[in-house]
C-alpha cells in the first residue's frame, strides 16, 4: 500500500469508481427530496465532542424534521447544540436529553421524554461510538470490552426501545466502519464491536420486515476518536455523512435495505448498477461479495 497516497485507506473499500468526499447537489440537506417534514429522529452520541454527530442533527433541522432528540452524557454539549438547533429550524421541537445507553433504566427514561417531547420516534441514528485503542492480551480487560459496552450492548439497548415505541416499524441507521474488512493492531475491541454490531443489524434487518435497516460507514472523519495514524487520511466531512443520514430515511433508497453502505460511494453510479448488487447482494456479508478496490467493483 502506498502510505503517501491520501486514499490509501478508502480507495481499497470502493465499490464504486467515483470517490466521494463531501455533500454533492444530490445529498444537499435543501433539496425536496431529503425533506425531513413530518419525521421525528434521535440522535445517540451527540455530545462525544466529535462534531460529526451534531452535523447530523443540524442537516435534519434544515431538511425541517419535525422533532429532533438528541442524546450523550455531556448536559452542557447537549444543550449547547439544541440551541444551535432551534436558531436552524424554530418550528422542530428539539429535546436535550442526556443518557447513558449502556443502562438500561437510563435509555428507557431517554425514549420516555422523547415520547413527551416529540411523539414517536420514526427514525434512529445510532451514531453513539466507543474506540478504545489496546493490544490483544495485553490490555485491560475492562478498558478492552468498553467498545462493546458502547458499540453492541449500548446500541442494542437503544434499538430495542425504538422498535418497542415504534411498533417494530421505522427506519434505523447505525454506523459501522470499513476497519471491519481488515485488521488494524491495536483496534481490535473496536473493530470486533463493530463487526458484531453489523451482524446484529443484519440479523434485524432479517426479522423485523417493517423495520428500515441500514449500515453506514462514515469514511474517515477528523474528530476526537481518529487514531493519529489515520489522521493524514481524514478527508472526509461530517456533513457527508449527515446528508447520508436524511437519504436513507427516503423511498429513494429502499432498495439498499439491510446493506452496508459507505458515504464514500456515489450513489447514483450504484443506481445505474441496482439490479447487480441486489441480484450478487453486493452490500451484505460484511464485504464478502462485492470486489472492493481501486476502481471500484468490477460491473458485469
Amino acid at each position: 500500500m502506498d502510505y503517501s497516497d491520501p486514499n490509501a485507506f478508502t480507495l481499497p473499500f470502493q465499490l464504486t469508481k467515483q470517490v466521494r468526499r463531501d455533500v454533492y447537489p444530490l445529498l444537499e440537506p435543501t433539496q425536496p427530496e431529503l425533506s425531513a417534514k413530518g419525521k421525528t429522529v434521535l440522535i445517540t452520541g451527540v455530545s462525544g465532542g466529535i462534531g460529526k454527530m451534531q452535523v447530523i442533527a443540524e442537516s435534519w433541522a434544515t431538511a425541517g424534521a419535525s422533532g429532533i432528540v438528541i442524546t450523550g452524557r455531556n448536559t452542557e454539549a447537549l444543550e449547547s447544540v439544541a440551541t444551535r438547533l432551534q436558531s436552524l429550524a424554530p418550528a422542530t421541537k428539539v429535546l436535550a436529553q442526556s443518557a447513558d445507553i449502556t443502562n438500561e433504566a437510563s435509555v428507557a427514561a431517554l425514549f420516555a421524554a422523547a415520547k413527551e417531547a416529540v411523539g414517536k420516534i420514526d427514525v434512529l441514528i445510532n451514531s453513539a461510538g466507543s474506540l478504545e485503542a489496546g493490544l490483544v492480551g495485553t490490555a485491560e480487560p475492562t478498558k478492552f470490552f468498553t467498545d462493546f459496552q458502547v458499540n453492541v450492548l449500548g446500541t442494542y439497548l437503544v434499538t430495542q426501545n425504538f422498535l418497542t415505541q415504534a411498533d417494530g416499524s421505522g427506519t434505523v441507521v447505525s454506523f459501522t466502519t470499513g476497519a471491519i474488512a481488515t485488521v488494524f493492531p491495536g483496534m481490535g475491541g473496536y473493530t470486533a464491536s463493530k463487526l458484531a454490531l453489523t451482524r446484529i443489524m443484519e440479523n434485524l434487518h432479517a426479522e423485523q420486515p417493517n423495520t428500515r435497516v441500514f449500515l453506514l460507514i462514515p469514511g474517515i472523519v477528523q474528530t476526537a476518536m481518529t487514531v493519529d495514524s489515520l489522521k493524514p487520511y481524514a478527508k472526509d466531512t461530517p456533513e457527508l455523512s449527515a446528508s447520508w443520514t436524511l437519504f436513507l430515511s427516503t423511498p429513494r433508497a429502499e432498495w439498499l435495505r439491510g446493506g452496508i453502505v459507505s458515504v464514500n460511494w456515489d450513489i447514483e453510479e450504484m443506481e445505474a448498477h441496482k439490479d447487480e448488487i441486489v441480484r450478487d447482494n453486493l452490500l451484505g456479508r460484511a464485504f464478502l461479495n462485492a470486489k472492493l478496490g481501486k476502481d471500484g467493483h468490477p460491473w458485469s
